[in-house]
Order: structure tokens, then C-alpha cells, then sequence
């Protein structure tokens, strides 16, 4: 997210000194989504060949009724070549405008799903480390083996069975065994 956050941090700067952060997230939220629904056009817009007068045009099209701001970003990110970088810049755009009002959202992945009570306990545990009112999306991923992942902003806390064993396997790959 190293790319992204610089962007989402001068769109959050303008909009909040135009006073419409909370526009521009929800449009841009509103945007992402459709570039994610709609594969062809992001390709469009991705793709060097097609003419930036028409890119321009789907953007227009794409951004009538929002704030202007929103179409000016996606020119910029146009102009730099960036437009991959739409949804991480969102994502970075909403978590500051959480962190605004005092939320902090988290991402849990289990091996296998848990119970309400059990993500309750995990959520509020990390609502008093933090101060924060946590909103939390479960995730079920095998492949983790066992324990849980935590994705906070673009921090992973890893305490997964999975992660254990590959740093096992790696120290007993480079361990010294005695010969004699």
C-alpha cells in the first residue's frame, strides 16, 4: 500500500478543506466498485492504446454527479499511471476517514469460521488496546492451518499455525547438525 497511501492522503487533505470527505470517500468507494464489477473498462483504462480523450470521456461518464474532485483524481492517477492503484487508495482514503471518527477496521482470518461470541471477544479485546470503536470482517482461509491472522491497515499480525511451521522448517534448514 506504500503507493497508495500518499494519494489517499492528498485526496483526504483536499477534500477535507473542501469539506467534503465524506462525498468523496462514499464516491469513490461507489467508483472502485464499479471499475472491480466492470473488467473490460478498467482494461480500457489501463491500456496505453486506447486515447486518453476517451479515457477521459469514460471517466466523465463514470464520475457525472459526483464531486469534481473525484473525476480529478482519477485524472491524476490517469496522468501517473496509477489507475491499477484505485482500489489500495481507497481502502487507504476510507481507513483515514475511520481513524477520523474513531474507528479502526480489522481484518480476522481463522482457519476454520468462528462463532459470534469468539470474534466478539477477539473485537473487543483489540476496541481496549486501541481506544477505538474495531469493525471486524471474518475471513476462512485453510491454508492457515490453525490460529488467526490479524490485518490492521497495512499490518499483518500473523500467529497462524501455517506461519509457525514455515519458520521451523527455515531454522531447521539452516541449523548446524553436529557430523561427530
Amino acid at each position: 500500500m506504500s503507493a497508495a497511501r500518499p494519494y489517499a492522503t492528498a485526496l483526504y487533505d483536499a477534500a477535507s478543506e473542501a469539506g467534503v470527505v465524506a462525498d468523496v470517500d462514499r464516491q469513490l468507494a461507489e467508483l472502485a466498485q464499479a471499475l472491480r464489477d466492470d473488467q473490460a473498462l478498467a482494461r480500457a483504462l489501463a491500456n496505453p492504446a486506447v486515447p486518453r480523450a476517451a479515457k477521459d470521456r469514460i471517466v466523465a461518464d463514470l464520475c457525472s454527479g459526483a464531486d469534481p474532485m473525484v473525476a480529478r483524481f482519477v485524472g491524476v492517477l490517469l496522468d501517473h499511471r496509477r489507475l491499477d492503484d484505485l482500489a489500495e487508495v481507497q481502502r487507504a482514503l476510507a481507513e483515514r476517514v475511520r481513524l477520523d471518527t474513531g474507528a479502526l477496521a480489522v481484518e480476522l482470518t481463522t482457519a476454520v469460521p468462528i462463532d459470534d461470541a469468539a470474534a466478539e471477544t477477539v473485537r473487543g479485546q483489540l476496541a481496549d488496546a486501541t481506544g477505538l470503536q474495531v469493525t471486524m470482517e471474518r475471513r476462512v482461509d485453510p491454508a492457515i492451518i490453525g490460529g488467526v491472522v490479524l490485518r490492521v491497515r497495512d499490518r499483518i499480525v500473523d500467529a497462524s499455525v501455517r506461519r509457525r511451521l514455515d519458520l521451523l522448517g527455515r531454522d531447521l534448514r539452516s541449523a548446524r547438525i553436529p557430523t561427530a
